[in-house]
């Protein structure tokens, strides 16, 4: 008579993780929230000829459009953002899809004229190295909530940072 208890423990170790994950997913035991700032994107957007640009890791993108008053607001905003991202300048670009800003001087912002119809004209996006839309961030008329918006996307975009130098 051979021993059997090793195969025992060798199949268990395989087949009560699976059942575990089964029971959990049909009993709706998931966690409601996410501990993304931003909106996660409903369908895939992907810029076209994003590969022509300088490869960055991270892009923060406004959508801008002639006669846009939250444009306008968000594209100061925008500057500010990129100060605020202290020593992770160098990793994160910032980009104009659309038209040009009246004030768009800044050497260090990519301008890109087409603009995907799914976004929307005022809003930021999150994007990744290879011109994907990840995250959006809505425009609000309200000052103090648009700050803490930008506030989210600077934990957004810090946490991205920090898991891909992990990996």
């Amino acid at each position: 008579m051979t021993n059997r208890k090793p195969l025992v423990i060798f199949i268990a170790c395989f087949i009560i993780p699976v059942v575990a994950a089964i029971a959990v997913l049909k009993s709706g035991w998931l966690p409601a929230s996410t501990s993304n700032n931003g909106t996660l994107m409903s369908e895939q957007v992907e810029l076209e000829q994003w590969g022509q640009y300088p490869v960055s890791p991270w892009t923060i993108a406004l959508v801008n459009q002639a006669d846009c008053d939250p444009c306008q607001a968000q594209w100061q905003d925008m500057q500010s953002l990129y100060v605020a991202l202290g020593k992770n300048q160098s990793k994160v670009r910032m980009a104009v899809l659309g038209e040009r800003p009246r004030s768009a001087e800044v050497p260090e912002v990519l301008h890109v004229d087409s603009v995907p119809s799914a976004l929307k004209a005022g809003h930021l996006y999150l994007i990744d190295r290879h011109g994907l839309v990840v995250l959006e961030y809505d425009y609000a008329e309200q000052e103090q909530q648009n700050r803490l918006i930008h506030k989210g996307l600077l934990k957004d975009i810090k946490k991205l940072l920090n898991y891909s130098r992990s990996s």
